[in-house]
């Protein structure tokens, strides 16, 4: 504490020796100093504040990214669950659905021919099985065909068009021919 006072004493006594005009020049370059310092001060403290701005709107960011997926990640797993539940549901006869489905639209379903029973996709540890049933349409009317579709794939349980192949009639040309594989799938025991 007494070297800043003699500090000060020091620069008094070197100040008061100073012509009037060097006091006004000391003083004004001093202001400039301090004003100098202030700017570096103020402009330093603006550019941390501005990176620390930075910083949180990239972590604002990333937290709406991971709330996105959190909530895709949730609707995923409903429909797991959901389709978990369907595949875990009663059997379901697709020979007999597939008929019925087709009367109810007024579509006649007479061929019909059962496929090979098996797992769905591949591996032995696969805890899905397959069932499927091929299906002929004469003299389809195409408006017919797509609500037996949308129809077959909304029934119960789980149940796909595995395949569709149209071939177009001569006899008439707003009919079509259609072979369609439809499946249906079940949890093993």
């Amino acid at each position: 504490m007494e070297t800043i006072r003699k500090w000060k004493a020091d620069l008094e006594a070197w100040f008061s020796r100073l012509a009037p005009r060097e006091r006004v020049m000391v003083t004004a370059g001093a202001i400039a100093v301090g004003c100098f310092i202030l700017f570096l001060t103020f402009t330093k403290v603006q550019r941390g504040i501005a990176a620390r701005e930075a910083s949180v709107d990239r972590k604002t960011e990333v937290i709406a990214q991971v709330g996105k997926l959190a909530e895709g990640f949730r609707q995923a797993q409903a429909e797991r669950a959901q389709l978990e539940a369907k595949l875990r549901g009663p059997p379901l006869q697709l020979m007999s659905f597939v008929a019925q489905t087709g009367q109810r639209l007024g579509i006649e379903v007479t061929d019909l021919r059962p496929g090979t029973p098996g797992a769905a996709g591949t591996g032995a540890a696969n805890p899905v099985a397959e069932e499927t049933v091929e299906v002929n349409l004469a003299k389809l009317e195409l408006p017919k065909l797509a609500a037996l579709l949308q129809e077959l794939e909304r029934g119960p349980g789980v149940v796909k068009v595995r395949r569709l192949a149209l071939r177009t009639r001569t006899d008439d040309p707003n009919a079509v021919d259609a072979t369609i594989v439809v499946a249906t799938y079940q949890l093993k025991g």
